[in-house]
C-alpha cells in the first residue's frame, strides 16, 4: 500500500491520530493522578465519605446522561450542547458554596464565561483542527 504522503493526503486526517492524542491525554492525567494518590493516600472507603459526595456524583452523572443521550445530536448545534452542560455542571457544583458566601452572581457570571470558552474551544479544535464534523 502507497504512504500517505504519496497519496497527498492531508497528515491532520491520517487515521489514528484523534484516538492517539485522546489516549496520550488520558495516560497523562492518569500518571498524574496516580502520583497524587501516592502522594497523599486514600483517607477512607466511599462510605466514609460525606452523603452530599454521593449527591454530587449522582447530579455529574445525571447531567453527562443528559447531555449525551440529550443534548448532543438532538437538534441542539453542538456548541449550544457543550455551552449548556458546561454552564449547568459548574453553576450546580458550586451553587452551595457560591450561595453560602454570597456569591451567586459572580458564580453564574464564572460559569457562563467558563462554557462559553469551552463551547468555543472544544469546537474550533474539532472543526479545524481534526477535521471533524460535529452533529
Amino acid at each position: 500500500m502507497d504512504r500517505l504522503e504519496k497519496m497527498n493526503i492531508n497528515p491532520y486526517t491520517v487515521p489514528g491520530l484523534v484516538p492517539g492524542l485522546l489516549g496520550a491525554g488520558i495516560l497523562l492525567l492518569g500518571l498524574m493522578l496516580l502520583v497524587r494518590s501516592l502522594r497523599a493516600p486514600a483517607r477512607g472507603a466511599f462510605d466514609a465519605r460525606p452523603p452530599e459526595a454521593r449527591g454530587r456524583l449522582a447530579l455529574t452523572l445525571a447531567l453527562c446522561l443528559v447531555y449525551g443521550a440529550g443534548l448532543v445530536g438532538r437538534g441542539l448545534p453542538f456548541c449550544a450542547a457543550t455551552f449548556l452542560f458546561v454552564f449547568a455542571a459548574i453553576a450546580l457544583l458550586q451553587w452551595p458554596e457560591r450561595r453560602a458566601g454570597g456569591q451567586t452572581a459572580r458564580g453564574l457570571a464564572f460559569a457562563a464565561v467558563c462554557a462559553a470558552g469551552t463551547a468555543a474551544g472544544v469546537t474550533l479544535v474539532f472543526q479545524e483542527l481534526f477535521l471533524v464534523r460535529l452533529p
